[in-house]
């Protein structure tokens, strides 16, 4: 039985006015904010005042995008509506229509990678994005990443600089969920339908860290969702965003995948964020690994389910425990084992999952001194950032 839910909010103006303009914002600071709540919210919405109120508030945040393919010359054109197959581009036909969001002030967009690919695992050459008033923008693909289905798509302001009515995800923390709470699925999927599907919390994320189980590392949501509604968000009823919709994972990085019926999962928005930052920045389409998996203190805690043997532990003062190794990889043939914690990578001190996720996409593709702690003493080790094989990729 859900718990009682608080009346979300008495109008939409107190909902929308948190939010302002892309243009108005100045891009993110490097560090993660506190997550902000809409002014007056409670964490449910109760009435379909509330829902409406609630979809209008998030809807400026979310888009649909559309990727095109090249049309060969001569081909036929018989048999096509002029309206709802047309293309704003000559040239080009619509090939895939997903979802996505406003990350953030600068006009970055989050969305899946497969919807942006052909069938032989290339990119599309052209994207653009549309927003819930219709408004168009021209999008590039900066960066992408398989293993987690994740893109990134910087958007081309309108003539005045701005991006018209788009605005920032707010941004929650999976950390304040609990299983049984509300969520609602929001995306704009292909047509003039748009996902505002309600929903509770059958599952939260076993880790943060997806390097060696993929599923693990989502949040499972009880709606269902259309194909064209992966990218979108998962929010709660104060409108915060928990997570990027995803299809369900798939051990071939280059399957076309579809979301399940009975479940739907949500990466992790701080993964989301965090890893696009890194992505921006090298402008990588790969992934990248060393070979093993970690766990914050609190996720090892949590899966011993024993507070004096986690006592009992020799820790760190910072840094990740090591819970899973892949052999043969980087981390094998440098000898790190289950149980050891890793401190630093390169000039980077590991405080947190997304500082490792990160540090292995800056220094990708080089070989970089680690600092790992082992029975109660730090070692120093060298660690090569390899590109990631396709036989890693497991999911449950």
């Amino acid at each position: 039985m859900l718990r009682p839910m608080a009346i979300l909010a008495p109008t939409l103006g107190a909902l929308v006015a948190f939010q302002a303009p892309l243009a108005a914002q100045a891009p993110p600071a490097a560090a993660p904010q506190r997550p902000q709540a809409l002014p007056g919210a409670g964490p449910f919405a109760r009435t379909n005042a509330d829902l409406r109120a609630l979809n209008a508030a998030v809807r400026a945040s979310v888009v649909t995008v559309t990727a095109y393919e090249p049309v060969p010359e001569g081909i036929a054109y018989e048999g096509r509506w002029a309206i709802a197959d047309e293309s704003p581009y000559p040239g080009f036909a619509r090939m895939t229509v997903s979802s996505g969001f406003v990350a953030s002030g600068d006009g970055t967009v989050l969305c899946c990678y497969t919807p942006l690919t052909f069938p032989n695992g290339s990119l599309v050459e052209r994207v653009d994005v549309e927003a819930a008033d219709g408004s168009r923008f021209d999008a590039e693909l900066l960066a992408a990443e398989p293993t987690i289905n994740l893109a990134v798509l910087r958007l081309k302001p309108i003539a005045d600089g701005s991006f018209g009515s788009l605005r920032p995800i707010v941004q929650g923390s999976v950390d304040e969920l609990e299983i049984g709470d509300a969520v609602f699925a929001v995306a704009d999927p292909f047509g003039s339908s748009r996902t505002f599907a309600p929903g509770v919390v059958m599952a939260l994320p076993t880790a943060a860290c997806y390097q060696a189980d993929l599923t693990g590392s989502f949040i499972h949501g009880s709606m269902a969702i259309a194909p064209g509604s992966v990218g979108g968000i998962l929010v709660n009823g104060a409108g915060q965003t928990m997570g990027m919709l995803v299809p369900a994972p798939s051990a071939d990085p280059t399957a076309r995948l579809e979301p399940q019926p009975h479940v739907t999962l949500a990466m992790q928005v701080q993964t989301a964020l965090g890893v696009a930052e890194a992505l921006k920045n090298k402008r990588s389409k790969d992934s990248p690994w060393v070979g093993f998996s970690v766990m914050s203190a609190p996720e090892l805690r949590r899966k011993l389910n024993d507070q004096a043997a986690f006592d009992g532990l020799a820790k760190p003062v910072n840094g990740l425990y090591i819970d899973d190794v892949y052999a043969p990889s980087p981390a094998a043939a440098a000898g790190i084992k289950v149980g050891d914690w890793i401190m630093s990578m390169n000039t980077t001190t590991i405080h947190g999952v997304v500082d490792f996720q990160q540090s292995l996409y800056y220094f990708a593709g080089t070989q970089v001194p680690a600092r790992i702690f082992r029975d109660g003493k730090e070692m120093n080790i060298t660690l090569r950032i390899e590109k990631r094989p396709t036989e890693a990729n497991r999911v449950r």
